[in-house]
C-alpha cells in the first residue's frame, strides 16, 4: 500500500553556511508519501506516525493537502507517560478524535526545488513547523524546522 520510506539526509558534499542557505530542500526532504485522511480517527493517525517514525503527516481531503498534524501536538492532547525507558501516550482517546480536529490547517505547501532559506522564511512568516512537499501534485515527503535547523548549523559530520 505506502511505500517503504527513505530518508535523505546530507549530500556527501560539504557546503559553507551560504551555500547551504541557497541549495533546495531534496538535500533535506524526509520522504514520504504517507498521508491520512481528514476523517481519520487519530489513534490511526498516530499509531502510521510511530510505525513509519514521522513527526509531521500531511491530511489530505479529494487528493489536496488540507493541514498537517504533529506528533508532538498530539502527544499533547493526550496523558503521556514514560515506561520502562519508553514515551508513549494513551491513544484510547483519541478513537473520538478526526485529524482534521486536531491538524495545523492550509499549510503552505513547497516543492523540491525550494530553497532552504526560502522554506525556512516561509515557516516564520506562516507559523508552521513542518511543511508538505510537492512534486507533480502529489505529497513526496515533510521538511521540518528541526531539519532546517541541523543542515544550517552542523556541518556534515558532527
Amino acid at each position: 500500500m505506502q511505500k517503504k520510506l527513505e530518508q535523505l539526509l546530507y549530500s556527501d558534499k560539504e557546503y559553507s553556511l551560504a551555500m547551504r542557505k541557497q541549495l533546495p530542500i531534496t538535500e533535506i526532504v524526509f520522504k514520504s508519501d504517507v498521508v491520512v485522511q481528514k476523517e481519520d480517527r487519530v489513534s490511526v493517525v498516530y499509531r502510521l506516525m510511530k510505525r513509519h517514525r514521522l513527526k509531521h503527516i500531511p491530511v489530505v481531503y479529494q487528493d489536496e493537502v488540507i493541514g498537517i498534524v504533529s506528533r508532538g501536538d498530539i502527544k499533547r492532547l493526550g496523558f503521556g507517560y514514560v515506561y520502562d525507558g519508553r514515551d508513549d501516550i494513551e491513544i484510547g482517546m483519541f478513537d473520538m478524535l478526526q485529524a482534521d480536529q486536531v491538524m495545523a490547517r492550509n499549510p503552505p505547501k513547497v516543492a523540491l526545488d525550494t530553497t532552504v532559506l526560502e522554506v525556512a522564511e516561509l515557516m516564520i512568516a506562516k507559523d508552521f513547523a513542518a511543511l508538505p512537499v510537492m512534486h507533480e501534485g502529489k505529497v513526496v515527503g515533510v521538511i521540518d524546522i528541526h531539519d532546517l535547523l541541523l543542515f544550517l548549523l552542523l556541518p556534515k559530520g558532527e
